[in-house]
C-alpha cells in the first residue's frame, strides 16, 4: 500500500515538472499525419466501412419502387386436341366436332409490357436488417480508431529509437574523443619512459569497441530510416535533417476508463448487430406484401388454324387471323407471399443467430476482464517506468562524476588503465541506460493512453 501511494506520489511530481513541455513537435506531429494517411491497412478498413454504408442503403432501397420493361416476338407452333359435343349444321348436314379434333395453329405474336413494383410491408425484414448492419459499422468505426492508435505508437517508437540511436552516438563519439587524447598521452609517457605499450593497446582495444559498437549503430539507424520514409512518404534525405523529441511522457489525467476502449465498443455494436439479426429471422414467418401496376401490349399476327373439316366441294377449312391485338392492357393489385412452412430454414438460421450473439457477448465479457487488468497494468508500469527514470539520470550523474575523478586518478597515477577504462564503460552503460529508460517511460504513457482508448492525434500534446 505504501509502494502504491508513493509511486501515485512521484508520478503526479512528475507529471507537474513536465507541464510546460509539449509530448510532440510540429515536424512529429505532420508525420504521424502522413504516416495514418498513406497507411494501407486503414484504407483498407476505410474502403470495407464504404462497402458496408452501400449495403445499409440497399437494404433501405427496397422500399423504393422499381420500374421494369420487357418486350417478347416469337413464333409459335401448336397442336390443339379438341373434345367437344358434336354440332350439325341445319342445310349441309355437316357434322362438326364429332368425337375427337385435332387442330394445327401456327402465328407469330408480340407483346411488351412496363411493370412497376413497390414494396409495402417486408416482414420487418428491411428494418432489423437495416438496424443490424448499421451496428456493424459501428463497430468498424470504433475498431478503426483501434488502428489509428496502434499506427501513432508505431511512428512515435521509430521517432523514439531514431533520437535514442542518435543520443547513444553522441555518447560514444565524446568517448572516442576522451580516449584518442589519453591515446596521445600515453604516447607521450610511452617515449618518456613514464608508460608502457599495455596501457596503449588497451586504449585502441577500447577504440575498437566503440568502432564495432558505432558500425551496428548506424545499420540500425538506417534500418529505421528506411522504415519512417516507408509509413511517411518523406525522402530519407529529408527526414536525416528532422530533430525528434526524446524527453518524458507528460500526460493529462482524462476520466477515461477501460470501457471507453474502441475494442469494447465495437464489441457492443457487435452484440446488438446479432440482437437485430435474431429479431430478423424471428420475424421471417410475417407476410410481404407489394403493389403492382403495369400496362401491356400484345398482338398475334399472321395466325393460321388448319381444321380437318372440308368445304362440299373438297376444299380444306382453314382459318387466317391477320391481326389479334390488345392494347391498353392495365393490370393494378397487391400481392402477397407467406412462407408458412420453409422446411425448418427460418428456425435453423435464428437459433444460429442466437448463438453467434452469445458468443459475441461472452467475448465481450472475456475482454472486459482482460482489459481491465491490462489497464491496472499499464497505470502501474508507468508509474514504475516514471520512478526508474529518476533514478537512472542520477545514476547516469553518478557515473560522470565518477568518470571525471578516475581521469584526474589516472592522471595522477592512482588507479590503472584498465580502472580507467572499466569507469569508462560504466558511464557509457549509464547513459544509455537513461535514455533508453525514456523510450520505455514514452511507450508505457502511449500504452497507457491505449488502455484507456485516449490516444488520438489532437491529444497527444494536450
Amino acid at each position: 500500500m505504501k509502494k502504491t501511494f508513493f509511486f501515485g506520489c512521484f508520478s503526479l511530481l512528475f507529471l507537474g515538472a513536465l507541464m510546460a513541455q509539449n509530448n510532440l513537435s510540429d515536424i512529429e506531429l505532420d508525420l504521424i499525419n502522413r504516416s495514418i494517411e498513406k497507411s494501407y491497412a486503414l484504407k483498407k478498413s476505410i474502403h470495407e466501412l464504404s462497402i458496408d454504408s452501400l449495403e445499409k442503403k440497399t437494404i433501405r432501397q427496397n422500399f423504393i419502387p422499381t420500374l421494369e420493361l420487357d418486350a417478347k416476338y416469337g413464333y409459335g407452333s401448336s397442336r390443339i386436341n379438341v373434345d367437344v359435343p358434336t354440332v350439325q349444321l341445319p342445310i349441309t348436314g355437316i357434322e362438326l366436332f364429332e368425337g375427337e379434333t385435332r387442330f394445327d395453329a401456327q402465328g407469330q405474336v408480340f407483346n411488351t409490357s412496363l411493370t412497376a413494383k413497390a414494396l409495402l410491408f417486408s416482414g420487418l425484414q428491411v428494418n432489423y436488417g437495416s438496424k443490424a448492419t448499421e451496428e456493424k459499422i459501428k463497430a468498424k468505426n470504433f475498431m478503426l480508431h483501434a488502428e489509428k492508435s496502434e499506427i501513432i505508437k508505431d511512428v512515435i517508437e521509430t521517432f523514439d529509437k531514431i533520437e535514442l540511436l542518435k543520443n547513444s552516438e553522441v555518447v560514444i563519439t565524446k568517448s572516442e574523443e576522451r580516449l584518442a587524447k589519453e591515446k596521445e598521452r600515453v604516447k607521450t609517457a610511452i617515449k618518456n619512459g613514464l608508460a608502457i605499450p599495455y596501457d596503449r593497446n588497451k586504449i585502441t582495444a577500447a577504440e575498437f569497441n566503440l568502432a564495432s559498437k558505432k558500425v551496428e549503430l548506424y545499420g540500425n539507424l538506417s534500418l529505421l530510416y528506411l522504415k519512417l520514409s516507408m509509413m511517411t512518404d518523406v525522402s530519407i534525405e529529408t527526414l536525416e535533417q528532422y530533430s525528434f523529441e526524446l524527453q518524458p511522457w507528460k500526460l493529462q489525467i482524462h476520466n477515461n476508463t477501460f470501457n471507453d476502449r474502441p475494442e469494447l465498443k465495437a464489441l457492443d455494436a457487435s452484440v446488438n448487430a446479432y440482437d437485430y439479426k435474431v429479431k430478423m429471422n424471428r420475424n421471417s414467418i410475417l407476410p410481404k406484401l407489394q403493389a403492382v401496376a403495369s400496362v401491356s401490349y400484345s398482338n398475334l399476327f399472321n395466325a393460321n388454324l388448319q381444321t380437318p373439316y372440308s368445304l362440299p366441294g373438297g376444299e380444306n377449312v382453314n382459318l387466317e387471323l391477320n391481326k389479334f391485338e390488345l392494347y391498353p392492357s392495365y393490370f393494378l393489385g397487391v400481392g402477397m407471399q407467406w412462407d408458412i412452412f420453409s422446411g425448418l430454414k427460418h428456425s435453423n438460421e435464428t437459433r444460429s443467430a442466437q448463438i453467434e450473439k452469445s458468443i459475441a457477448e461472452e467475448e465481450k465479457n472475456d475482454v472486459r476482464e482482460k482489459l481491465s487488468l491490462f489497464a491496472k497494468k499499464m497505470q502501474v508500469d508507468f508509474e514504475v517506468k516514471n520512478q526508474q527514470l529518476f533514478y537512472k539520470e542520477q545514476e547516469m550523474i553518478v557515473a560522470e562524476n565518477s568518470l571525471n575523478i578516475a581521469i584526474k586518478s589516472y592522471h595522477q597515477g592512482l588507479i590503472s588503465i584498465s580502472d580507467l577504462l572499466e569507469t569508462e564503460t560504466e558511464y557509457q552503460t549509464a547513459s544509455l541506460n537513461y535514455y533508453t529508460f525514456i523510450v520505455q517511460q514514452r511507450m508505457a504513457a502511449l500504452d497507457l493512453l491505449i488502455s484507456t482508448g485516449s490516444l488520438h492525434i489532437e491529444h497527444l500534446n494536450h
